[in-house]
């Protein structure tokens, strides 16, 4: 046994003052994977000494210290008080990816001023060349409120790291206040970092306020399958009332191996004051099923324990989940409540003869005076199934429970060596028994001598996808004058029914992609983490295989580019620079032009640029024509404004244009038949306005067919600095030459609102009508309007509205 004492520290177990000098400095970093074997068998851990990340490889008897990283978001100088160990505990974590290279993943949230909000970073060191450096930054493409905590990672096939998180957007202050966050994923299994939407949940920071949950009962857990798809469990919601908080969870698991996050309910709790979520592990079998461990609490109404134990759960043949006791009782560990819980902070792991292997500690309770109702945890033991029936072993004995306590129970298996590890607590208590202080060390059990042998091959062999190779883009217009960082996307199974919004100028340049429903779909950071000028979106079937893809212009900042995603994919199927002189932002517009069943893409200028447009084919990729103004007046520079309908039902896409900042509302109809067929450009109608034509806001433009007839109705509004009206023009009545017919004329916000709308339009509720969807800035808010009600009603209500990027406050383009 080894058993190497850290420096102690004073750690307030119930109560969270400090009454004594602090005096230590070291903790475990991570949760489940803070001690493992790297792939060569040598015996690695990383912890906190103060505010400085160590990572320790067992060299002989001892072992070999490597300083990583200070960081001081998350940890202390000293460890004083539980929540401080247990945020340290969740802010970092240890990984060795398949090539065998540690990395250690730490939160760096980073707070954004002007948006008044946290942007979640992830640092990835590596050791690399004999020493640890910087190889990634991680940063999400949205704020939150109050900024990430829960950091799990675990290591898949082809050298890719998975990431869990939450954010935190409204913190829990006590009973019927849980708060709200959201458990986000990401990897880097498709080549570039990625970030998906698992599930909603409760505020999940340690500083969560009820009974028992301070003390490190690991919400959250994950599991990657040889296949590199991630499993994982969480807990939803704390159910929380009562003078004492009775709290009341569920047992909940996810996966992305159908190819998006499917969320199901594994246990439910028998009663309204139990808790089936507070704790649990997952993991894959050798033959590839998927189980869970967790820790299982009854109480009574005031919220103390009745009882605990161990569970297990697997699936059986991917359908309903079985449950059975695995361990129900502790082993002498018991304090005045009796001797009845056990089954805490459990970690699942399957051992070299694949046999399931619990890892946890027993817990106990006692009610004492001034702090009432006190629960602690201790020991290490193990539980293994064999033929069915579980055996059980305390590895670490502990007796006194008030006095002496374990968190982070961990075990590391190699071959036929296990070791064992945690965070040891001996209490100093007052005359009540309540404890006053702590000494906290550090401890290692069968810790071998170097490297041990070689685990024998009991697991089937690894089946790797190969990764797709990156599609042939042709050439674009003229080569960048300076590299781009490569897009980063979000992989997700696609819909082809949804929205694309792109973020305004001022933040990192990001595409979010959503579903009918409203639901996050998949993120694109279309021009790498340093671009903030902003990304102009459309979609289109650019590729004819029934799904729109999502096309993107530059916002400004940089020599304009469009790239184009494929809906189904999500891989990259264009990259242009169409002005090579022009570094301006892009306006951008898709339909099938030219009549051949693929959305041809439509790029002008934005503000600075004159009234010059390209049309590419979608088909083929290249320009389906020269380049041409799309006005009149060609010495503008204000750039222009998009829309791309068939407006007189001949099957060629009309090009509405109008110019934008600076310019009067004037509209110009392009016929798509004299487009699509390489002639000289030709109007299908007069031009005319379709607002007041003092109007010099500039315009934002979209075409649909919001009444059913067949004929694409052009829709408009205001750009900044006008108020929120939206019309729409009968595509019909232009066609057939009746007039400029207003079909619907609203407000889609407040009339005060002087931000302008921006609109886009898609069926949305399957009835073959479009709807309309609309930004009001300044915030994110995308709000959808029935096109059918819109021709019914001239006070159309909202549909559906929600945040496209929760905690940004600028404005968003629609497409």
């Amino acid at each position: 046994m080894a058993n190497p004492k850290a420096r102690g520290c004073e750690l307030r177990c119930e109560q969270l003052e400090d009454r004594l000098t602090p005096a230590g400095y070291s903790v475990p970093a991570g949760e489940y994977n803070w001690l493992q074997f790297s792939p060569s068998g040598q015996l690695t851990e990383l912890v906190w000494h103060g505010q400085t990340l160590v990572y320790r490889a067992r060299v002989g008897d001892g072992w070999q210290s490597e300083s990583v990283v200070a960081n001081g978001t998350f940890s202390s100088p000293s460890y004083d008080t539980r929540d401080a160990v247990q945020k340290a505990s969740q802010a970092a974590q240890l990984v060795f990816t398949s090539d065998g290279t540690p990395h250690v993943l730490v939160l760096d949230p980073q707070w954004v001023w002007q948006s008044n909000g946290y942007q979640t970073v992830i640092r990835d060191y590596a050791r690399v060349g004999g020493s640890w450096q910087l190889v990634n930054s991680i940063t999400t493409p949205w704020l939150s409120n109050w900024g990430p905590n829960n950091l799990i990672a675990e290591a898949g096939t082809n050298n890719s790291i998975h990431l869990m998180f939450t954010d935190t957007y409204s913190y829990a202050t006590g009973v019927n206040n849980q708060g709200s966050g959201i458990l986000w994923y990401a990897s880097n299994k498709s080549g570039s970092w990625k970030f998906d939407k698992i599930a909603d949940t409760a505020d999940l920071r340690q500083d969560v306020w009820f009974s028992g949950g301070r003390w490190a009962p690991r919400f959250l857990s994950m599991a990657v399958d040889s296949q590199n798809n991630a499993h994982v469990t969480y807990t939803p919601r704390f159910y929380i009332a009562g003078a004492f908080s009775t709290v009341q969870s569920t047992l909940m698991y996810a996966s992305n191996a159908s190819g998006t996050w499917k969320s199901e309910t594994v246990y439910t709790p028998q009663d309204g004051t139990a808790d089936a979520g507070l704790g649990a592990s997952v993991a894959v079998a050798p033959n590839g099923q998927i189980a869970i461990a967790s820790y299982y609490v009854d109480r009574y109404a005031t919220g103390s324990p009745y009882a605990s134990k161990l569970m297990y759960h697997v699936r059986v043949g991917g359908g309903a989940w079985t449950h059975t006791d695995a361990v129900t009782a502790p082993d002498n560990y018991s304090a005045g409540d009796g001797a009845k819980f056990t089954g805490f902070s459990p970690q699942l792991f399957f051992n070299a003869q694949g046999q399931a292997s619990i890892v946890f500690s027993d817990e106990a309770g006692e009610h004492l005076p001034v702090s009432y109702a006190n629960q602690v945890s201790g020991q290490i033991r193990m539980a293994v199934l064999v033929n069915r029936s579980w055996q059980v072993q305390t590895v670490y004995r502990q007796s006194n429970p008030l006095v002496n306590q374990l968190y982070y129970p961990i075990a590391a298996t190699y071959g036929s060596t296990t070791v064992f590890g945690g965070l040891q607590i001996t209490a100093n208590l007052d005359g009540n028994k309540n404890p006053t202080s702590v000494d906290v060390s550090v401890i290692e059990i069968n810790a071998p001598k170097g490297t041990v042998a070689s685990p024998p091959a009991v697991r089937p062999p690894v089946v790797v996808t190969p990764t797709p190779a990156t599609p042939t883009v042709p050439p674009a217009a003229s080569p960048p004058t300076a590299p781009i960082t490569g897009p980063s996307v979000v992989t997700k199974t696609s819909s082809p029914a949804g929205l694309a919004v792109g973020s305004e100028a001022g933040v990192r340049a990001t595409v979010a992609v959503y579903r009918q429903d409203g639901s996050l779909e998949f993120t694109i950071t279309p021009f790498g983490d340093d671009y903030s000028g902003g990304a102009r979106v459309t979609r289109g079937d650019v590729n004819g295989d029934g799904v729109p893809d999502i096309i993107v212009g530059s916002g400004g900042q940089m020599q304009t580019r469009v790239r184009i995603w494929s809906g189904a994919t999500h891989q990259l199927i264009f990259d242009a620079v169409p002005f090579d002189d022009f570094r301006g932002g892009l306006v951008v517009a898709a339909g099938d032009i030219n009549k051949d069943g693929h959305a041809d893409i439509v790029i002008g200028p934005d503000g600075g640029g004159g009234p010059r447009l390209q049309i590419w084919s979608g088909k083929t990729l290249t320009k389906l024509m020269p380049d041409f103004f799309g006005l009149p007046y060609p010495d503008f520079r204000g750039g222009l404004r998009l829309a791309v309908g068939d407006v007189n039902k001949d099957g060629y896409a009309e090009i509405i244009v109008a110019p934008g900042e600076g310019g009067g509302p004037r509209i110009t109809v392009l016929n798509g038949s004299t487009l699509g067929t390489g002639r000289n450009p030709q109007t299908l109608v007069n031009d005319f306005f379709i607002f007041d034509s003092s109007l010099r806001s500039g315009l934002s433009l979209a075409a649909g067919d919001l009444d059913g007839d067949g004929y694409a109705d052009i829709i408009a509004s205001g750009g900044p600095g006008s108020g929120p009206r939206v019309r729409v023009i009968s595509g019909f009545g232009l066609a057939k030459g009746t007039g400029v017919f207003s079909q619907a004329d609203f407000l889609a916000a407040n009339q005060d609102d002087r931000n302008g709308v921006r609109v886009a339009v898609r069926d949305y509720d399957g009835d073959g009508k479009a709807d309309l969807v609309v930004n009001t800035g300044p915030g994110s808010r995308v709000t959808t309007f029935a096109g059918s009600q819109i021709m019914a009603t001239s006070l159309p209500t909202a549909a559906s509205t929600y945040e496209a990027f929760p905690g940004i406050l600028g404005g968003v383009f629609v497409g």
